[in-house]
């Protein structure tokens, strides 16, 4: 009864001859491992969520180091003195601010992920499951916070509460993304409370806890993982986006893909003759990260549904 994210059979035979039953996970693993794009994608997302983390050891400088040697220049990308994505027009390294950048940006997801996953899941299980009055009150809730742009948000905290932290932005996107999961989770405990196997639990004298914690979560867990893949992409764009504007983090606070690409336009150069490395290095970097988050969650997506 219940804990799994699939009910079909999938059997295969051993070595012996005899039926190896599978688990919903295992065939979803190996659903997946057959989609090269990703696993490509996770061993990319992987590597760069690693490096992000390592940043203060992998960058071949401090965050605050300038070169002396090309202060009120920008130089191009080049392997001498391990500038390898050059320098901006303040002698920093690029690629130094890169790998702090991203480090940023990668805690602020994760946490903004995690946390939307916790609130989401529970809301949405407790939703889903009972129904009735609380499904109608803690939906009503999340349709309130749904109407609340991001940006608004974002606004008035940055009003009230400027300079904003790194921390401080994922704090605020969380108080507004964790609608996505809550009502993904929702709809999958709203349709497996009318299974079989949820009515011969309660048959079985099952407790709601244990109905819910037992039966209902396994099998909403693979939604609820598509979506906290959904709530990553959104809150590295919102990041960068506010960053971008002036409206999140400073350098002063620390680096952001976000705030890399937005410096490149803030020295006195014309546009037109803004070095094209100040912000196409950072700008892959975030464009990359998006775009393994986006492949791998849509490769989860269909490992889960048995595609």
């Amino acid at each position: 009864m219940g804990g799994g994210v699939a009910t079909e059979a999938d059997d295969e035979l051993d070595e012996s001859g005899g039926s190896r039953s599978r688990g919903p996970w295992r065939r979803a693993a190996r659903r997946y491992l057959r989609r090269p794009v990703g696993v490509v994608a996770l061993v990319v997302l992987l590597v760069l969520v690693a490096v992000g983390v390592e940043a203060g050891r992998i960058a071949p400088y401090t965050v605050n180091f300038v070169d002396l040697a090309h202060l009120n220049e920008a130089a191009g990308p080049t392997l001498a003195g391990h500038h390898f994505f050059g320098t901006d027009y303040l002698g920093r390294d690029l690629f130094s601010q890169t790998l702090y950048g991203l480090h940023t940006s990668v805690v602020i997801a994760l946490m903004v992920a995690a946390a939307a996953a916790v609130f989401g899941v529970l809301v949405g299980s407790v939703a889903g499951y009972l129904g009735g009055w609380p499904d109608a009150i803690l939906m009503r809730g999340v349709d309130l916070v749904v109407t609340v742009p991001v940006m608004v948000v974002t606004l008035v905290s940055y009003s009230y509460f400027s300079p904003l932290t790194p921390r401080d932005i994922g704090f605020v996107l969380i108080l507004v993304m964790w609608t996505t999961v809550a009502r993904v989770v929702r709809a999958s405990c709203a349709s497996l409370r009318e299974r079989e196997f949820v009515e011969a639990a309660h048959a079985l004298g099952a407790s709601p806890l244990r109905v819910l914690v037992r039966h209902l979560l396994p099998n909403a867990i693979g939604p609820a993982l598509v979506a906290t893949t959904a709530v990553i992409g959104q809150a590295l764009v919102l990041e960068a986006t506010v960053d971008f504007f002036n409206l999140g983090t400073t350098q002063l606070a620390g680096p952001t893909l976000g705030n890399l690409v937005a410096d490149s336009t803030k020295f006195d150069v014309p546009i037109q003759q803004v070095p094209w490395w100040t912000y196409a290095c950072p700008s892959l970097v975030l464009v990359l990260l998006l775009l393994c988050v986006n492949f791998v969650g849509d490769s989860l997506d269909d490992a889960l549904a048995g595609g």
